[in-house]
């Protein structure tokens, strides 16, 4: 079946169906981690997304922008420079009447309207007004934070809007960490370049042994052409015999 639009499942139509223990088969959710970046660490300014309307996110969403967010935010910031946290579940189980598809289904796919539907994902219900994700980070670091943000809503089928709030660190403020993009240890590099000399002998192995296999079939090519020729002489030679007797 084909998936359909999630303009479908936007809108707050009716009440939450959460009671996983009554059905059966629900598929699991997409988005599984909620806590990103450095989780022990203090941060001075928290940017919330908040949602400006009420709408179901499904679990693809969240997924889709959890992905963008983390992945710009550990391009420019750096892993202990942030931490990123999701506010909303997928708790809500989505349903769907599933009815046949193509050419002339129109006969066969007649049901009941309104029918009950079997569960197909899930998605988190927002009100309006409502934090959907919270960066903490440093004040040097708001530029690039607030873009990030602005990134992943994106994803999401409500407007929204970004709110600043002050938090109190206990604690000496550090400041952001110098960000440098993470290298390999050098017993990996020594170990990789290891593997690298080991498959160039390899190759140099194998290309010996082909240009052996070149030459051996070459010989036999050059065998095979004296014996076609000495064929050949004794042949004339039988011929000149038989013309002379």
């Amino acid at each position: 079946m084909v998936r359909k639009p999630a303009r479908m499942y936007r809108n707050l139509a009716k009440k939450a169906y959460t009671r996983r223990e009554y059905m059966g088969g629900v598929p699991g959710s997409k988005i599984v981690t909620f806590d990103m970046g450095n989780l022990n660490q203090e941060f001075p300014l928290e940017l919330a997304l908040v949602a400006e309307e009420g709408c179901q996110i499904r679990h693809t969403a969240l997924e889709a922008a959890r992905i963008t967010i983390n992945r710009r935010l550990m391009g420019q910031l750096g892993r202990m420079n942030f931490c990123l946290k999701f506010r909303v579940y997928p708790h809500h189980v989505l349903r769907e009447n599933k009815q046949a598809t193509g050419a002339g289904a129109d006969r066969v796919s007649e049901g009941m309207r309104l029918a009950f539907g079997k569960p197909i994902g899930t998605a988190a219900r927002v009100k309006p007004g409502q934090k959907v994700i919270s960066l903490f980070t440093f004040h040097e670091l708001e530029e690039k934070a607030k873009d990030a943000l602005r990134h992943g809503a994106h994803k999401l089928p409500t407007p929204s809007r970004i709110v600043f709030e002050e938090h109190e660190v206990h604690g000496p403020i550090t400041g952001p960490v110098a960000f440098v993009k993470e290298e390999e240890p050098e017993p990996e590099k020594e170990e990789k370049a290891a593997e690298g000399a080991a498959e160039g002998e390899e190759q140099g192995e194998k290309g010996a042994e082909k240009a052996e296999e070149k030459k051996g079939e070459g010989k036999k090519e050059e065998k095979k052409g004296e014996e076609k020729k000495e064929e050949r002489k004794g042949k004339e030679h039988r011929k000149e015999h038989r013309k002379g007797d």
